[in-house]
């Protein structure tokens, strides 16, 4: 680490600015633009902006980063970092992919937030990244955190691990979802740096590599793209979806039509498991030619006191559809619909349950004006929108309007929640 850079000085000078501190207290649910007019004409022995960044970002990330942020000498470089880095629970659920005794290498480090969760639990840490800002923000951030395990450095990754000899335990990268117009990114080849061009590099300094990339990831066609997948998590925080974790090892191998094991993860703030949900890509009775077969559900199904099932976000992802039809003795609604109902309450279902109470018939349009209702449309030819100004719907969230199809037929029906 560098602690002779100039700006990184400047940065630690303001540990010791009551001012700094006091007006970023006196602040903290200030209006921002209301806070630039009313200080244009005031003097400040701190960088005004820099005060405005640190409310803005403390105040957004008040849930994401609520342990970070509690720290009041926790430093934001800019907003974008903040938006980009990792929440602080999914950050917690990398971390525990790794073992005490183990190096790491963040290349992309970004704010740094995986790279201070990670060294909570890793032996050692190094930490790269091309902007300088980040770069001291991050130093400024271990020491004020006590991380004294954290080795920081400036520049490019690949270049970096192109000229080095170190070999680390593993290596985790994040890569850059933006392109030079700020326009969001999804496939890994159009993300800088391009890992998919850069495998060979990755498996020479590491047996293992964690690679973050965006929930809209198609798994299907990452599994093509990658020889030597261990494993994929599809991950989110309270039923939303926040990432694809891939982790690929030196040791998988290559198998023609290969099954590689999905694991759709939900967790909580803290990064505490709500549930998770194993799978695989195919199925392997694909490979046996015993193909499992889904039960579809018939109108007769539909009984009061039964229940509906609404996969997550991060199930959606994976589509073990069957699996669900087995473990909770269900049976799925439409093709396309991704709803299921069961007759037994369904323990541990990985996303909302609600029981059913009645088909929505033509003449209940009238009688339902007015009510509270949370609407959701599943491949139904109305969309939740559509169906909410028709019956005249009011906001709700005890108390659903399910709109889909059943077969080929659409249909809507009221659930209750548990």
């Amino acid at each position: 680490m560098n602690y002779s850079n100039r700006n990184l000085t400047k940065l630690m000078d303001l540990k010791f600015n009551k001012d700094y501190y006091r007006f970023l207290e006196e602040n903290a649910d200030a209006d921002i633009n209301a806070l630039r007019l009313t200080s244009s004409k005031k003097c400040f022995d701190f960088d005004f902006e820099t005060a405005i960044t640190q409310i803005e970002c403390r105040r957004k990330n008040k849930i994401k980063l609520k342990d970070f942020v509690s720290n009041t000498d926790f430093f934001f470089p800019d907003p974008v970092s903040s938006e980009q880095s990792s929440h602080q629970g999914v950050a917690r659920f990398h971390a525990s992919l790794i073992q005490d005794s183990q190096t790491v290498l963040d290349m992309t480090s970004g704010l740094g937030i995986d790279a201070l969760t990670i060294a909570d639990y890793a032996k050692d840490v190094t930490a790269i990244d091309l902007d300088i800002k980040r770069v001291n923000a991050l130093i400024h951030n271990s020491l004020t955190l006590g991380k004294t395990n954290i080795k920081v450095i400036q520049g490019d990754s690949i270049e970096i691990l192109q000229n080095s000899d170190c070999i680390f335990d593993v290596i985790f990268i994040d890569p850059s979802r933006r392109d030079q117009n700020n326009k969001r990114l999804y496939n890994l080849s159009d993300c800088s740096p391009d890992v998919l061009n850069y495998q060979n590099l990755l498996f020479s300094k590491s047996k293992r590599v964690l690679i973050k990339a965006s929930p809209l990831l198609d798994i299907s066609q990452t599994i093509k793209d990658f020889e030597k997948i261990e494993k994929i998590f599809v991950i989110g925080v309270k039923g939303e979806c926040k990432e694809i974790l891939i982790v690929l090892n030196s040791e998988a191998g290559y198998v023609e039509n290969k099954t590689v094991s999905l694991e759709a993860v939900d967790l909580n703030n803290d990064g505490n498991i709500i549930s998770s949900f194993q799978s695989f890509y195919p199925s392997p009775d694909i490979e046996n030619k015993n193909i499992r077969k889904i039960t579809y559900a018939l109108i007769s199904d539909l009984q009061p006191d039964s229940f509906i099932l609404e996969p997550s976000a991060m199930i959606m992802k994976i589509a073990p559809w069957q699996e669900i039809c087995e473990r909770f003795d269900a049976k799925k609604l439409g093709v396309s619909s991704h709803l299921f109902v069961t007759n037994q309450y369904p323990e541990n279902f990985p996303g909302r349950v609600t029981r059913f109470k009645k088909i929505i018939q033509k003449q209940d349009k009238k009688h339902l004006s007015g009510s509270r209702f949370s609407v959701i449309s599943r491949n139904h030819p109305l969309s939740s929108e559509e169906i909410r100004k028709s019956f005249k719907l009011k906001e709700g969230d005890k108390n659903f309007i399910y709109a889909t199809r059943l077969g080929d037929k659409p249909l809507m029906f009221i659930t209750e929640s548990l």
